[in-house]
């Protein structure tokens, strides 16, 4: 008879003094914002450091001894079925998972766990919910045959390298639209902390008597341009912490491969049976540049968090990068070319090499988009004309709303007709909109499970159709507005003919 505890490992002890000197990296790096706060607050220096070295001090043992008792109660089994974790403190916990469900598994490991030779195990159903099992941490060669382990034969297969990191890709981060939002994110710290010790005034008369003298546009383009500055920093060190080193392979079977991190090295797999297409992603400084991003579609991939209340495991493939190497990867996984716009096929090429063409929209699209910039020209400029109205002198506030947002407006409308298409082919159906959000979500045709159709009156009057086709991967939706009706049958249709029912008769 076996006994209940056999078979029982318990994590890596090492993890004890990983976790406490990040710890308390984070505290000591808190700590000095929050004595300058203090200062400026007219806290004495004595209870300023009494404060923060205390504060430092007593949080690091707290996170030493938290550590000790959950390396203590934590236990992990593997058989050739399932793995297990269990948690046996107040009350008692198990978390399995079969072996055979495991499609995802990443290796991660900071700074300190490679200086210490460990690494965080996260395994992934390759459920819709994005269900996971974390095992926090392991010795690094325990956790690399762990992870052949549960892939078995996919983890042997031969691979073929797709990318490799070009370290020139960083100049492509700050064209991202997240940088003037980092920007003001920054700043909003700052103000954030002052206003924690009661500094904003301080603060504001410190910066106030520095820039007071200058013309209120010189001030806005000057916060404007801060702003970019500091996003500027933000997004090409998040942009070489995240990417670092970065090699993406694809297995013989399909399954995806990727190594990637600087301070957290991440070593992640995706299932081939389990990836139902990839995403494009091409906001306007992209496309200026000639740039995008590719993200994986996967079962259990996605962002956000899962019904545990844990981080879903990131569908990111390529970074900011050349169109052509995140197309070329997107072609190499899809098993076909990435479907372009008419104007971007090369005609000297054999018809075999030629990739499809995506088919524009009904003119009644187009038109949508304009209606929606005059309306959206007429609320800002409305808003501009209260404050004129009750102080004449801000009169030119309309002048300066309408001067603004016409030009935007109509930019935004234009730009988001020529991004409006779609296109279906014997393996891919390609689905791209947006502007400011561009992307082209390019889905596996054996993975879609259906299709939603939504239409408000307006777009009945206009003879158009909102589409959402289902999968299991990513969001599990994806959405694709304003289809002719006549161009509708062709997308449904390859979910399966029982959608057939759906043709309206015609009078």
């Amino acid at each position: 008879m076996t006994a209940p505890d056999a078979g029982w490992l318990s994590l890596d002890p090492r993890t004890i003094p990983a976790t406490t000197l990040v710890a308390a990296g984070a505290l000591a790096a808190a700590a000095v914002p929050a004595g300058i706060g203090m200062l400026l607050g007219g806290l004495a220096v004595g209870w300023v450091l009494l404060w923060t070295i205390g504060a430092t001090i007593l949080g690091t043992v707290a996170t030493a001894v938290t550590e000790t008792v959950r390396l203590a109660v934590t236990r992990y089994r593997v058989d050739p079925h399932r793995i297990e974790r269990r948690v046996r403190f107040l009350s008692s916990s198990t978390t399995s998972l079969s072996t055979g469900r495991v499609r995802n598994v990443e290796i991660s490991a900071d700074l300190v766990q490679r200086r210490l030779g460990i690494a965080t195990v996260r395994l992934g159903s390759g459920e819709t919910d994005g269900s996971r099992l974390t095992l926090v941490a392991l010795d690094r060669e325990v956790a690399e045959d762990l992870r052949r382990h549960l892939l078995a034969e996919r983890a042997a297969t031969d691979t073929s390298e797709l990318v490799r990191l070009d370290r020139g890709w960083v100049r492509y981060a700050p064209a991202s639209v997240m940088t003037p939002l980092l920007g003001l994110v920054g700043i909003g710290i700052v103000f954030q902390v002052a206003d924690w010790f009661g500094a904003v005034p301080e603060l504001l008369e410190w910066i106030w008597d520095r820039i007071g003298a200058l013309p209120i546009p010189v001030i806005a383009a000057g916060v404007v341009l801060l702003a970019l500055v500091v996003g500027t920093i933000a997004s090409v060190a998040i942009f070489v912490e995240n990417w670092w080193n970065l090699r993406l392979d694809r297995h013989e079977d399909g399954s995806l491969e990727i190594r990637r991190g600087l301070l957290v090295g991440r070593h992640s797999s995706f299932d081939g049976r389990r990836v139902r297409g990839v995403t494009l992603h091409e906001p306007p400084g992209f496309r200026l540049l000639g740039a995008a991003r590719l993200d994986v579609v996967a079962s259990g991939v996605g962002t956000g968090k899962d019904e545990d209340g844990k981080q879903k495991q990131s569908p990111a493939l390529v970074p900011a990068s050349p169109r052509d190497v995140s197309a070329g990867a997107a072609g190499t996984i899809l098993g076909e070319p990435v479907p372009t716009a008419p104007r971007a096929q090369q005609p000297t090429a054999p018809r075999a090499q030629q990739p499809a063409a995506l088919r524009v929209h009904p003119p009644a699209a187009r038109r949508r988009r304009f209606v929606r910039a005059a309306a959206a020209v007429v609320v800002v400029t409305g808003s501009g004309v209260v404050p004129a109205v009750l102080w004449p002198w801000l009169w030119w506030a309309p002048v300066a709303a309408l001067a603004v947002s016409a030009p935007v407006a109509i930019w935004t409308a234009v730009d988001n007709s020529r991004g409006l298409g779609h296109g279906v082919t014997t393996r891919v159906v390609a689905l791209r909109k947006g502007s400011l959000l561009r992307r082209t979500d390019l889905l596996i045709r054996e993975g879609i499970l259906g299709w939603n159709i939504r239409r408000s009156p307006l777009q009945r009057r206009a003879g158009l159709a909102t589409l959402v086709a289902t999968t299991a991967g990513g969001s599990g939706a994806f959405r694709l507005p304003d289809v002719g009706v006549e161009q509708a049958p062709e997308l449904w249709r390859t979910a399966g003919p029982v959608w057939d029912h759906l043709v309206e008769p015609r009078a």
